[in-house]
C-alpha cells in the first residue's frame, strides 16, 4: 500500500511531462519553429511517456480499488484521467490514418476540380502542390486506386449543391448565392483570400486546433443553364499525406449552408 502514493505521483507527473512535450510540438509547428514532419516527431516522445504515466495511474487505481484506500487520490485521478486523453487522442488519429484514404485534397467535383488562384502565392514552398490530386494513385482497402476513386468511396456524400432560382432572375438568384457563399466563409472565421463575383470564384484557408497544418478552400458558383446555379468546393492540405478527414469536414460543413 505504500506504493500507492508513488504511482499516484509518477502518474500525475508523466501526465504534465507529456503534456508539455505534446503542446511545445504542436504550437512549435504552428508557430513555424519547425516543420510538421519534425512537429509529428517531436510528439512522439511525448506520448509515450503519456503511455507510461497511464499505465501507472492504472496500477495506482488497482491498488487503490483492491486495498480500499483513496491515498493520493488528487494526483492519481488527475494522471489518469489526463494521460488516457493524451494517449487517446493520438490513438484516435491513428485509427483514423488507417481507416481513412491516404488522401488530402477532397473536391465536390472529381472531373473538373476548382483552381486556386490567389492561393497559387500563399501556397509557394508546400510541400503538397496545388495541382488537383485526383489523377494520383494510392493505396487504400487493399487495392490501388486514384485518389479521386479513393474519395467516392470514403465520402460519398461530398457532392455538388445545384439550386433552383425559384421565382429569382438568373443574375438576382447568381448573386444571391455567390453572397451567401461568402457569408458563410465570414461565419466560420476562415481567412478569405480573395474573391471575384464575375467569375464566382471564393478563395480562403483554415488551420487545424494544434498543429495548425493550412487547408486551402476555393468555392465556385456557376450559373447552371436558365434553371439555377451549382455551388463546388474544394479544400487541400498543404503538407501531410492523409488529411485524416479533415478537408472533408470543412466541406460538409459547408454544403449545408448552400442548400437552406
Amino acid at each position: 500500500m505504500r506504493y500507492q502514493p508513488i504511482l499516484a505521483k509518477i502518474a500525475f507527473g508523466g501526465f504534465l511531462l507529456g503534456l508539455a512535450v505534446a503542446l511545445a510540438a504542436a504550437f512549435g509547428t504552428r508557430l513555424g519553429y519547425w516543420d510538421y514532419a519534425r512537429g509529428i516527431k517531436l510528439l512522439i516522445p511525448g506520448v509515450a511517456v503519456g503511455v507510461a504515466a497511464l499505465g501507472c495511474a492504472l496500477a495506482w487505481i488497482a491498488r487503490a480499488l483492491a486495498a480500499n484506500d483513496s491515498l493520493g487520490w488528487r494526483l492519481g485521478s488527475v494522471g489518469l484521467i489526463g494521460s488516457a486523453l493524451l494517449t487517446g487522442i493520438p490513438a484516435d488519429n491513428l485509427w483514423l490514418s488507417y481507416s481513412r484514404p491516404p488522401i488530402h485534397d477532397i473536391s465536390t467535383d472529381i472531373g473538373d476540380a476548382p483552381q486556386f488562384h490567389t492561393l497559387l502565392a500563399w501556397r509557394k514552398g508546400a510541400p503538397n502542390p496545388p495541382a488537383y490530386d485526383g489523377p494520383t494513385v494510392v493505396s487504400f482497402g487493399g487495392e490501388r486506386m486514384t485518389t479521386a476513386l479513393a474519395q467516392k468511396y470514403a465520402y460519398i456524400d461530398i457532392k455538388p449543391v445545384e439550386r433552383l432560382r425559384g421565382n429569382f432572375t438568373e443574375k438576382e438568384f447568381y448573386a444571391k448565392m455567390f453572397w451567401r457563399a461568402l457569408n458563410t466563409v465570414n461565419a466560420f472565421d476562415w481567412k478569405v483570400a480573395a474573391f471575384d463575383f464575375k467569375e464566382g470564384r471564393i478563395e480562403a484557408t483554415d488551420a487545424s486546433p494544434w498543429f495548425g497544418v493550412v487547408s486551402d478552400i476555393v468555392i465556385r458558383i456557376r450559373p447552371a443553364g436558365s434553371w439555377g446555379v451549382r455551388i463546388d468546393i474544394r479544400a487541400k492540405s498543404r503538407v501531410g499525406t492523409s488529411d485524416l478527414g479533415r478537408n472533408a469536414e470543412l466541406i460538409r460543413d459547408f454544403l449545408p449552408r448552400m442548400k437552406m
